[in-house]
């Protein structure tokens, strides 16, 4: 099989460009050709190698932040469409938004969407977090933008959703196009315990202001007044976003128990999941939450918000908890499950890797997906 995966840009190792890397490299090994367009590639992090073959549709100038984007719109697709006949493609993927902005039909090939989330259009998720200026801006922009996507979504064959809560909202908002759902998956062989004795602390992962650590922060602060016995772990580093997160420790003075980590590997990361009694992710509606799945392969309890794909993921008093999205009072008391019966977490522990193994294996959903898309494939051919 030949394919074409679009993706908006790969410029860092986290969230949608590392699934589209991760599923690349994985069609890749089992003999596929792949040919990667994004409108930018860090070649430090990713680089070619057999059968995978990237080519950058603009530069580091032309990312969805700038202006020069948007009025290279015309001219990117076209470059689309230039690479796939050139390149004869048994396929083409669209990952995520705005890459669903140079949708277009392709000569009878099967022309598919793994959109992740649609929130950057559709939810204030993730612009609420922006300067005044910058957020009054966007939700002018996306007044113009959505009717565009709406079109050009209506070139996909199929939407496959990471999450039934993300193929439910999509849903309302693009209808009469077939959806199916393809959890993503956890490489449980680099994201597992490391038989290190859990701490008495709990993680966040800090990369950017929607995961709310926050809110973590200050229901810490709550449970500080009455008892020091616990520790906040925060990993990643999003720049001003860390230094905010720094002054506000700073400022309720609890210093002393809240410990930054800044950006880890993989590999470390997996060390500071399994040393947690429960890893805190507290995005609102997240459509599916690989940290989540992640956490829970290193035999480490998560506890989240809902609704959101995390209803889907984690089993609510077995593996994490799940709690409304600004009920402190709720996150304060799981927190205290933790601290006053640490067992708890060892137990749920187990539970959530056996979960993950059995509905969320990496291999296995690589797998899922790849047979979708050859099955797409035949029925084109079959048309033809």
């Amino acid at each position: 099989m030949k394919i074409c995966i679009v993706a908006p840009y790969l410029a860092s190792k986290g969230g949608a460009g590392r699934f589209t890397w991760e599923f690349s490299d994985y069609l890749a090994s089992v003999n596929d050709t792949v040919i990667l367009a994004s409108l930018f590639t860090d070649r430090t992090i990713y680089d070619e190698k057999n059968n995978l073959k990237i080519i950058d549709l603009a530069d580091q100038s032309s990312l969805t932040q700038s202006i020069k984007f948007w009025f290279n719109l015309k001219k990117i697709q076209k470059k689309l469409k230039t690479i796939v006949n050139s390149e004869n493609p048994d396929a083409i993927l669209f990952m995520n938004f705005p890459a669903t902005l140079w949708a277009q039909k392709f000569d009878n090939k099967p022309v598919l969407c793994y959109p992740q989330d649609i929130n950057l259009l559709y939810t204030n998720t993730y612009i609420k977090n922006l300067s005044f200026g910058k957020y009054i801006l966007w939700l002018i922009i996306r007044v113009f933008v959505r009717p565009l996507d709406k079109k050009r979504w209506k070139n996909f064959d199929e939407i496959i959703c990471n999450s039934n809560f993300s193929a439910n909202h999509i849903s309302k908002i693009y209808t009469k196009i077939p959806i199916r759902v393809i959890h993503l998956g956890t490489r449980t062989n680099v994201f597992k315990a490391t038989n290190i004795e859990k701490k008495r602390a709990f993680l966040s992962i800090a990369a950017q202001k929607a995961q709310r650590t926050d809110f973590l922060i200050v229901a810490a602060k709550k449970m500080y007044q009455k008892r020091k016995d616990f520790e906040v772990w925060i990993a990643g580093d999003s720049g001003s976003h860390n230094k905010e997160l720094r002054d506000l420790v700073e400022r309720l003075g609890i210093s002393d128990v809240v410990k930054f980590y800044g950006k880890v590997s993989d590999e470390e990361l997996a060390v500071l999941y399994s040393k947690s009694l429960a890893v805190v992710h507290l995005v609102r509606k997240p459509p599916f939450g690989m940290i989540v799945t992640e956490a829970m392969a290193c035999e480490t309890p998560v506890i989240a918000c809902k609704p959101g794909g995390t209803e889907e993921t984690i089993l609510d008093n077995e593996t994490g908890f799940l709690i409304d999205e600004n009920n402190e009072d709720a996150l304060i008391n799981c927190l205290e499950k933790f601290l006053d019966n640490p067992e708890l977490s060892y137990k749920m522990g187990k539970s959530a890797r056996l979960r993950v193994k059995q509905y969320f294996e990496m291999n296995e959903k690589n797998r899922e997906f790849r047979d979708l898309i050859q099955d797409w494939i035949k029925i084109k051919a079959n048309k033809n």
